[in-house]
């Protein structure tokens, strides 16, 4: 029987540059191209060049020169989708530093634990913020670690200024990026080793500290090469839509840079009061801004289609671990093409696979699937390591042409560092299987599974059943581990809609009727059926727009009975 070995022999043409050179020539070829626009809360909009882009963060990249900042020091960049996010990103990368993408909504707390933990950092650029909500941990962090001079193991160690995106009423005498961009500083700017450290990317943080991943420039070209490779497009006015954050993966401003496109985003798309009210102004700003293709989560999709929001678009491309072959109901409604896209902070972009119309009958799984992009190699073994036969599954490794060594504040056991760093190959964790057809199936992580006596099943199955429930609008599902057996057995956090709240009895009655359970069958009772089940109103998000899990989870143990359940 085959093996589930899955590879694509397709080769890019990858220069071997810096991103900022890609900048560079972005402005020489089409300086008068809009590379981004922008939607302010007000509704206000704002379009940035390639030539104003890259003048202005060469301005910038100067003036930070003069203060002193050399090549290789580490300056984290935290803000909002805003102009003065860009010009401070490459201007520190022009200047040979490295931007640490930091994100924007985060409180002191984390912020200072996660700069301890990657440590030398030399300068903090924050966005204040509309309200000025981040002026007074600016402040704490200024009175802890630039004037105190006291080191100890709560400071923030190596950090010498901050500088703001914008000027501040609340904080008068920092310095900003605006009015250092419009200086012109008479120095010489380094040359840039393609081979040196471009960004530091963090991971969501959703199981604990963000894990800082390092990118070299060369690294960051690959990215944007295969971004152009996966949102490919013939038209030289496409524009996409993404309203994902420019501080992560997802967001990160490759595909307009790699491919001189033009890219439409909301300088905050979570600022609204709710969910509903932030899709359907991004529906209206993709109608008004003609957007021929746009990047929008499951959960941001599912909305589009339940509440019928007015949308017409060439291509909906969508990312996350899991994807509901559901969301293929968009596909002639609403979008000509549906593409699911895989991957992760540590590797970029893995895979992906376009669905038109006349695939939708074909899809039998309860997940669509994607397929190896370009230099990117897939296997799924078992627990011992070795290649599953084809349809079994097992644990995902991906091996890619831009190899991935560790985290800059995390690390792994010995043994795997070695097998990393000598093969190339590395797992997240992921689980799923090949299918016959040469497509991989992503099921979910490894360590969310739920095993009762040796059988394993994904939270997805049990998610997908609950939400086929016409009251309920989302749901998540996390294994607790039982005192007395050791199991790891389901349980539940459900939105329901307004008015439309179940019972625990009602909702595992339903559960037992969707998998055939009978009295009897006490194993599939424990495996499909959620002993504990609450209700929310909303699930917390990470920044990034992803339900955290980690906070539902701890939602779910704060309600159990510790005496039953491991609620560590």
């Amino acid at each position: 029987m085959a093996g589930s070995y899955l590879k694509c022999d397709t080769v890019l043409d990858i220069p071997y540059t810096s991103f900022p050179d890609l900048l560079k020539r972005r402005a020489v070829e089409t300086p008068n191209k809009a590379a981004c626009v922008f939607f302010y809360e007000s509704n206000e909009r704002y379009v940035l060049t390639f030539g104003d882009l890259y003048d202005r963060a060469t301005k910038f990249a100067k003036a930070l020169v003069q203060m002193g900042v050399k090549r290789g020091d580490i300056i984290g960049v935290s803000g909002r989708n805003v102009p003065e996010w860009l010009v401070a990103y490459f201007g520190v990368q022009i200047a040979g530093g490295c931007s640490l993408c930091l994100p924007f909504q985060q409180n002191e707390t984390q912020i200072k634990a996660l700069l301890k933990s990657i440590g030398d950092v030399k300068l903090l650029i924050i966005d204040a913020g509309t309200g000025g909500q981040n002026c007074q941990y600016v402040k704490n962090i200024i009175d802890e670690s630039l004037e105190s001079g006291d080191l100890d193991s709560g400071k923030v160690l190596g950090l010498q200024q901050v500088i703001l995106l914008n000027h501040n009423e609340g904080l008068p005498s920092l310095q900003n990026v605006v009015d250092m961009c419009s200086r012109d500083v008479g120095v010489d700017l380094p040359r840039i080793d393609p081979e040196a450290m471009a960004i530091i990317l963090l991971s969501s943080g959703s199981t604990g500290l963000p894990k800082a991943i390092p990118y070299s420039h060369h690294a960051l070209v690959i990215f944007a090469c295969h971004c152009v490779n996966v949102y490919q497009t013939n038209n030289e006015d496409a524009v996409f839509y993404n309203d994902r954050a420019f501080f992560w993966a997802a967001g990160h401003p490759c595909w307009e840079i790699g491919g001189g496109k033009t890219r439409v985003t909301m300088t905050n798309a979570l600022h609204t009061s709710s969910m509903a009210d932030a899709v359907e102004t991004a529906c209206k700003i993709m109608t008004k801004e003609k957007a021929t293709q746009a990047y929008l989560v499951p959960s941001v999709l599912d909305l589009i289609i339940k509440n019928g929001f007015p949308l017409k678009i060439q291509r909906i491309s969508t990312g996350s671990m899991v994807v509901k072959s559901s969301m293929l109901e968009c596909v002639g409604q609403i979008c000509d093409e549906f593409q699911n896209i895989y991957g992760t902070t540590e590797l970029a972009l893995i895979g992906s696979r376009i669905y038109t119309v006349d695939d939708k009958p074909l899809v039998n799984q309860g997940v669509v699937s994607c397929r190896p992009d370009p230099g990117v190699e897939v296997k799924v073994t078992d627990d011992e390591g070795f290649v599953q036969p084809i349809g079994q599954r097992g644990k995902i490794w991906i091996r890619t042409i831009r190899r991935f060594t560790g985290y800059l504040n995390h690390t792994f056991s010995p043994e795997l560092t070695e097998y990393i760093i000598r093969s190339g190959w590395f797992s997240h964790d992921d689980g799923g299987y090949v299918t016959k057809d040469n497509s991989l199936i992503i099921e979910g992580r490894n360590q969310e599974m739920i095993e009762v006596l040796g059988r394993k099943i994904y939270p997805i199955e049990i998610e997908d059943v609950i939400k086929s429930k016409t009251n309920v609008i989302a749901a998540i599902v996390v294994p607790i581990k039982e005192r007395e057996t050791g199991h790891f057995v389901p349980s539940a956090a459900v939105v329901y809609r307004p008015q439309g709240e179940d019972s625990v009895e009602s909702m595992q009655r339903y559960l037992r009727k969707q998998f055939n359970i009978t009295a009897e069958d006490h194993l599939n009772e424990y495996l499909y059926v959620p002993s504990v089940i609450i209700s929310v109103k909303e699930f917390p998000i990470l920044a990034n727009g992803k339900p955290n899990r980690k906070a539902v989870s701890q939602l779910i143990f704060d309600k159990i009975d510790s005496q039953r359940y491991d609620t560590s």
